[in-house]
């Protein structure tokens, strides 16, 4: 079962976040038709984002929106998080799902080959309610992903940060996926630090780790390498829930404008619309465009 959890290691003076994705990247996979390398890319993708609904949402009405392009193969990324209560719901979409590159030389997915480097990372904090939002935008530094966030954390937020993100997948689908972000408080100690730092060096993938069955808590005990560490939240879950609706759509194609909506009823007759997130289709007849046309003033 997915789940994520929230530690403090070393007194409080470091904090830590884990998630095991398995269940969840396995159906995002099955909603996008993923490939191997399309399945790594949008599962670490959308494992980093939903670990943010927990460190980042702090108001109930805040949501972010994320984007990835780095004018690889695969096209823009883009993830929408909300929050409620204990569940990070999120929302994901790609522009190339069918892109499959060969493995690299060691035998790993090529996620950085397929998402490219000559790009942004764009995150963007918002409040319906206010209508007030903070953007952070970073210049990608691999395309791995894992490291653009760990860039992020350092440049727009200032937050020495590690983000680690790993997707397992065999021919059945995605056997391990899952992450951790681990962040440094301002009282944390070099001696903190050279721990942690030795710890990483020794630890196994995490999405090695998720595959034989650690915990998270096990986990959170080998990355920091502090045995003691202290458990805020464990029953946190993580969700895929689009909201789309047909009314959505409705408001898209009137936003086309007279002359391009009576263009597309002149030489169709007829609308297919496609959600980028759940892929839900909606059919809009030649009588349902001509009722939208006529509320066009």
């Amino acid at each position: 079962m997915d789940r994520i959890a929230k530690f403090l290691a070393y007194e409080g003076r470091v904090s830590l976040i884990c998630a095991n994705t398995t269940q969840l990247i396995e159906e995002i996979r099955k909603l996008h038709d993923l490939t191997p390398t399309t399945t790594a890319v949008l599962g670490r993708f959308s494992t980093i984002s939903g670990m943010m609904g927990f460190t980042e949402i702090k108001e109930k009405d805040d949501f972010l929106s994320i984007q990835l392009n780095g004018k690889g193969p695969v096209g823009t990324l883009v993830s929408i998080v909300r929050r409620e209560e204990e569940t990070s719901k999120i929302k994901v979409s790609i522009d190339n799902p069918y892109v499959e590159l060969p493995l690299k030389s060691n035998g790993k997915l090529d996620v950085g080959g397929a998402v490219g480097t000559n790009g942004f990372l764009n995150i963007i904090n918002k409040n319906e309610i206010t209508d007030s939002n903070y953007t952070g935008l970073v210049p990608l530094v691999s395309g791995e992903i894992a490291e653009d966030f760990t860039e992020y954390f350092a440049k727009s937020k200032q937050k020495p940060t590690v983000v680690a993100l790993g997707v397992l997948v065999n021919k059945d689908g995605v056997k391990a996926s899952g992450g951790y972000m681990i962040q440094l408080m301002p009282d944390a100690t070099e001696e903190d630090i050279v721990n942690i730092e030795k710890a990483l060096e020794k630890a196994p993938a995490i999405s090695e780790m998720i595959d034989k069955n650690k915990s998270l808590e096990e986990i959170a005990k080998i990355v920091t390498g502090d045995e003691n560490v202290l458990i805020l939240a464990q029953e946190l879950s993580l969700k895929y829930e689009c909201d789309c609706t047909r009314e959505r759509f409705e408001r898209g194609l009137i936003s086309l404008g007279k002359d391009e909506l009576s263009k597309i009823i002149e030489e169709d007759e007829m609308a297919d619309t496609v959600c980028h997130f759940c892929n839900k289709k909606y059919h809009f007849s030649k009588e349902d465009l001509e009722k939208l046309l006529k509320e066009i003033k």
